[in-house]
């Protein structure tokens, strides 16, 4: 009871929350007092020279009677005249010394003027990104390391979806190239500490180097700001407040809630095997458990002796090599991907997802020229738009949704301490996972647009998971609930291989006791063999429709 009752305290309490205020950081004239008190011992010593100079020279000219200078106004005035280069001639020094004192003034007028007006349009150039920052900071700051153009893009569609945010670029004095962008020398640590609170600030390493944008997360984690990191690697425990993402990832997530499979033995070709193609069949196995008995085709062309080596555990979930009735299949060829004119032409869906934007567009233009083919096209990565798909295209993937994806960690916390309850609590909690185990759970938040397919057919809209509105989830729950006990036990035992195949992908295998350090999980054993405790575990994922529901309804209020 202990357990039911502070469920929905542990799933509050997990979620990131970075602030309890929301502070000014300070007035804007107190950090202008900052920023110029760095320049008063100069202009101290420039004043206190100057002073002296006119002192000087009135004491030499009054002693000559013919001296049109006899008190610190006059010599004020004249210096005035002399330094701005008027020259009335109603003042003038004529003994020699005060000539010498005179020709300081001239030489110092000539540049002066020129001093001041550069002094100040830098002045202006540095009090006005404080300016503009003091009055803001009630408002969203999005803070990157770097402008690149990652970045940029991802600032424009910030600014797409909340008008309001300031977009800041630390470590630079260029000016945005973005409108509506403050660019700044001050270090992201610093921006912080200026802003004065951590509420809805938020920290982006987007820069071309991913090694790059990995140390400077782990340097920046510290700040206790939410981190979001562009990486193509995840160490398995890194801090909560970090998020990394890879565009590969995102694009195979993305590119199978868009273009779902539409029956249970689609033909599937991979043309080009690289890292954009590895993430899109991991995904392709880990979603696309959609159908009792299904047996759909992947026909692999490209190198994919590493990916066969990394996955010990392939040939438990799919037939390798050999086309199979009752199960997927991937056949992995080795010969080139125009040999098979047969199966170029009956294929359902041709991927073109070499990593190479020109290559696609090579085999895309030699594909069209001497090949034909009923199925649908897609290219990878590029603005093609003739009869193939384009998907995979950084404007579309840098979205807040995909790279802060509030709402998938939201959903996939809800899901681990759900099935935490469930299990007893001898599952580690969020914070304690690894990130592979982390993955498990966004994967199965990302699956909740396929099992809206799986439940409304062809009305369920082709949309990721949190695109979906509220009223199409609860219609979907609502025909799951009215389903009989064995149509709601293949669903259970669906989710079930599919859970599967996670596991195997990465290499687990059967333990009585679960343990994700030496790669051990109790579910994977045979569906017959689960307890009835375990088919409830397993049906937990069903449950995240109205959960997301609930969710969406919340967040429109």
């Amino acid at each position: 009871m202990k357990n039911k009752r502070s469920l929905k305290d542990r799933i509050r309490d997990l979620k990131l929350s970075h602030a309890v205020n929301k502070g000014s950081g300070g007035s804007v004239f107190k950090r202008m007092f900052f920023m110029i008190r760095r320049y008063i011992g100069i202009l101290m010593a420039i004043f206190a020279a100057y002073v002296a100079l006119l002192i000087l020279l009135v004491e030499i000219e009054k002693k000559d009677p013919t001296s049109t200078i006899h008190n610190l106004g006059e010599a004020f005035w004249y210096s005035i005249v002399t330094l701005t280069t008027i020259g009335y001639g109603d003042f003038y020094p004529v003994t020699h010394a005060g000539r010498f004192i005179a020709s300081i003034f001239v030489i110092l007028g000539i540049g002066l003027l020129g001093f001041f007006v550069g002094f100040m349009m830098e002045f202006v150039s540095r009090i006005k990104p404080i300016i503009q920052l003091s009055i803001q900071t009630a408002k969203p700051w999005y803070i990157f390391t770097d402008q690149s153009q990652y970045s940029m893009i991802f600032a424009e569609n910030i600014k797409a979806v909340r008008p309001d945010a300031v977009i800041i670029y630390s470590g630079t004095k260029e000016a945005g190239k973005t409108p509506r962008s403050i660019s700044v020398q001050w270090s992201p640590s610093e921006l912080l500490e200026r802003r004065g609170s951590l509420y809805d600030a938020h920290l982006m390493c987007m820069k071309d180097n991913e090694m790059e944008n990995f140390l400077d997360a782990i340097e920046l984690s510290d700040t206790g700001a939410p981190i979001v990191c562009l990486a193509n690697f995840t160490p398995a425990h890194h801090p909560m407040n970090i998020n990394f993402f890879s565009l590969s990832d995102c694009t195979a997530r993305l590119f199978w809630q868009q273009y779902p499979i539409k029956k249970k033995n689609e033909t599937i070709i991979f043309i080009g095997f690289g890292a954009a193609g590895n993430e899109l069949l991991d995904r392709a196995l880990e979603l696309n458990v959609l159908f009792d008995k299904q047996s759909i085709s992947y026909h692999v062309f490209g190198d994919s002796d590493e990916y066969c080596r990394n996955r010990k555990e392939l040939n438990e979930i799919v037939s390798i090599n050999e086309l199979s009735e009752d199960k997927d299949s991937i056949i992995f060829h080795d010969t080139p991907w125009n040999t098979d004119d047969k199966l170029l032409s009956e294929a359902d869906r041709i991927i073109l997802c070499g990593d190479s934007e020109l290559e696609n567009i090579a085999i895309l233009q030699t594909l069209q020229k001497f090949f034909p083919f009923r199925g649908e096209l897609y290219i990878y990565n590029s603005n093609v738009r003739s009869v193939a798909t384009p998907f995979g295209q950084t404007r579309d993937i840098l979205t807040p949704a995909f790279v802060l994806h509030n709402t998938l960690t939201d959903m996939a916390l809800c899901r681990h301490e759900m099935f935490r309850f469930y299990a007893g609590g001898d599952i580690p909690m969020w914070e304690n996972l690894n990130s592979l185990i982390k993955d498990m759970n966004y994967t199965t938040t990302d699956h909740i647009s396929l099992k809206v397919r799986m439940l409304l057919g062809e009305e369920a809209p082709n949309l990721p998971f949190d695109d979906i509105p509220s009223k199409v989830l609860r219609q979907a729950s609502v025909v799951r609930n009215e389903l009989s006990a064995e149509q709601r036990e293949l669903l259970i035992k669906l989710e079930h291989a599919r859970l599967l195949r996670f596991f195997y992908l990465h290499n687990y295998h059967y333990g009585e006791n679960t343990n994700d350090d030496t790669r051990t999980n109790s579910l994977i054993k045979p569906f017959e063999k689960l307890t009835d405790h375990e088919k409830k575990m397993v049906e937990i994922s069903w449950l995240l429709l109205d959960e997301l529901a609930s969710h969406k309804d919340a967040k429109r209020r």
